[in-house]
């Protein structure tokens, strides 16, 4: 699907990622909804965006308020379900309530915001939603929290089981899987640095690929260095093998280094 001139609704749009996406969709020719729970910061983003841009504060872990944002956004054509929050912690780390936020942030908003914005794309025909994974998504290692791993996995499943049940509705699906990200999210926020096998991405990188993805109508788009792409091509086939060698090359040492920031 060709995104000039298509109501685009991009949610996290404050963090880095987030902002990409949105200003790699204006420069597009699309017309933007902002979300992100930072009114500030979110209109920041909108005079940068230009008049075609608009900014909803809303907080995605209450239903009803994910339920009036798409309300307020209208006949979206795309729908980038980017918000989510990275928890590098263990499990027996964790608090009930904070595995509760995780996967209503990483998991049940991205499926309600799916929901609500899929029924008006299939009576027009046309529509294509994308998940923003992670690289976790495809591969469990040391080098991320459980549960941050457990909705990213989640969003896999999804974004595959959705394209299959849209199949012939003119709604594409697709998800992208970012690898390390220099400069946005857990790296930016700690200043971790990683061994140089991983490498890194750029958040332009990724929110080139989202658009890719919506007018190639790719299924699934992952963007990592060629190190980490070997890594997830042998955890498709012995995940377990791909945990040692995450942890060999230092995955684990620098999600301690994470929880330690």
């Amino acid at each position: 699907m060709k995104l000039d001139g298509r109501s685009v609704l991009v949610t996290g749009a404050t963090g880095g990622i987030g902002r990409a996406i949105a200003r790699e969709m204006a420069s597009r020719g699309c017309r933007l909804t902002v979300t992100g729970r930072r009114e500030p910061e979110l209109r920041r983003l909108v005079g940068l965006l230009g008049p075609s841009a608009r900014a909803v504060t809303a907080d995605l872990t209450d239903l009803d308020q994910v339920r009036a944002l798409v309300d307020r956004a209208g006949a979206v054509d795309v729908l980038v379900a980017n918000a989510g929050v990275g928890v590098p912690e263990d499990l027996g780390m964790l608090s009930d309530e904070q595995i509760e936020h995780a996967v209503r942030v990483n998991l049940l908003a991205p499926a309600a915001l799916a929901r609500a914005a899929m029924e008006p794309m299939r009576r027009r025909g046309r529509g294509h939603i994308v998940f923003i994974s992670s690289g976790a998504g495809l591969v469990a290692t040391s080098g991320n929290g459980t549960v941050y791993t457990a909705t990213k996995w989640g969003l896999r499943g999804l974004g595959l089981a959705l394209r299959q049940e849209l199949r012939g509705s003119g709604v594409g699906v697709s998800t992208v899987f970012p690898g390390p990200v220099r400069d946005a999210g857990m790296l930016a926020d700690t200043g971790v640095s990683l061994p140089r096998l991983f490498g890194t991405s750029s958040p332009q990188d990724v929110a080139r690929a989202v658009a890719d993805a919506v007018e190639r109508g790719r299924a699934e788009t992952t963007i990592a260095s060629a190190g980490l792409r070997m890594l997830v091509g042998i955890g498709a086939i012995a995940p377990l093998l791909i945990g040692d060698l995450a942890q060999w090359a230092g995955a684990g040492r620098v999600r301690d280094a994470m929880l330690n920031r």
